[in-house]
Order: structure tokens, then sequence, then C-alpha cells
């Protein structure tokens, strides 16, 4: 019986050591994603080429947006509104060395399945501020060209989430 039990603790003193060891899963290192710097959540609000917010009558005011690696993790990046008022999620180009983005002559855009043409986009390091906190905070710009309204060029503006619970929901006035 004694023979057991010591059998047991030392087999249990090797696996305690073994989990502690250097060499093991404590060093993993992720990585980083190719287009990290552009990647966030941003309040954004979009507007008509005549300055009016586009979707006024809706109500419209700031929605949440992301921005993230696609799956190939190069230089190309989602653009995704997740299904608000534009339905707009498609693959946009950044320049790494200058924080711009563009996207293909009218790419495909997933929510709708038309196209856009996104254009002139720049993401500013703390060039904005969150709405109530003052919290300074990366802004972002961008314009686009639906397949559903050809010829009509919609302007994007926002800035970045902060996280902090007095800031989300923000509001245009």
């Amino acid at each position: 019986m004694k023979l057991k039990i010591k059998s047991y603790i030392l087999i249990a003193a090797a696996l305690i050591l073994y989990s502690c060891d250097e060499d093991g899963y404590a060093d993993y290192d992720p990585g980083e994603t190719t287009t990290q710097r552009f990647a966030g959540e941003w309040y954004i609000v979009g507007y008509a080429p005549n300055g009016e917010v586009a979707y006024a009558a809706q109500g419209g005011d700031y929605n949440l947006w992301s921005t993230y690696n696609t799956a190939a993790n190069n230089e190309n990046f989602w653009l995704d509104d997740h299904g608000s008022f534009f339905e707009l999620k498609s693959i946009v180009q950044g320049n790494l060395s200058n924080l711009t983005f563009s996207g293909q002559e009218d790419a495909p855009e997933v929510i709708t399945g038309g196209t856009v043409t996104i254009r002139n986009g720049k993401i500013i390091e703390n060039g904005g501020r969150a709405s109530i906190s003052r919290a300074v905070v990366d802004s972002i710009y961008f314009e686009a060209e639906f397949d559903w309204d050809p010829g009509v060029i919609y302007t994007f503006g926002g800035h970045e989430r902060t996280g902090f619970e007095e800031d989300d929901n923000p509001r245009i006035n």
C-alpha cells in the first residue's frame, strides 16, 4: 500500500515539474497580425454629399464598425459595419507606412452581394476624442461609392472606441 502511495506522489511531482518547464507553452509567442495598426472598433457616421447624415430619416447617428485582418495576414483588412444602415463589409488594402487604405474598384461587398469602391481612407493616430470621457483616440476617414447609388460619394468619419462604458453609444449632438 505504501509503495502505491509513494508511486502516485512521484508521478504527481513529475507532472508538476514538467508543467513548469520553461521550454514549454509559457514561451509561446503568438506574434502580431500585419494590419494590427488598422485593427479596432470605431464609432463612425456616414454623410451624404450635401453634408447631411446619410441615414437621418432612420434616426442616424454613430454606428459601431470593426476593422480586422484577413486570414491571409497581409496588408489587406476587413472594413465592417456589422449590417448597419450602409451594410458595408469589404476588404481594403492598407499602406502600413502612412496608415492609408483603399479598396479595389467595384470590390465585392459581402452583406448585400453588391459592390463598393473605398477611397481616400486614413487612420489618424491620436486624431480624435471620445464623446464623453474626451480621451484622445485615433480617428478614421474614408469615402465610398456603392453600386446601389452609382456616382454618389459618401464620406465616413469617426473615432476609435475607448472601451469605457461612458463612451459607448456616442451621439452626433
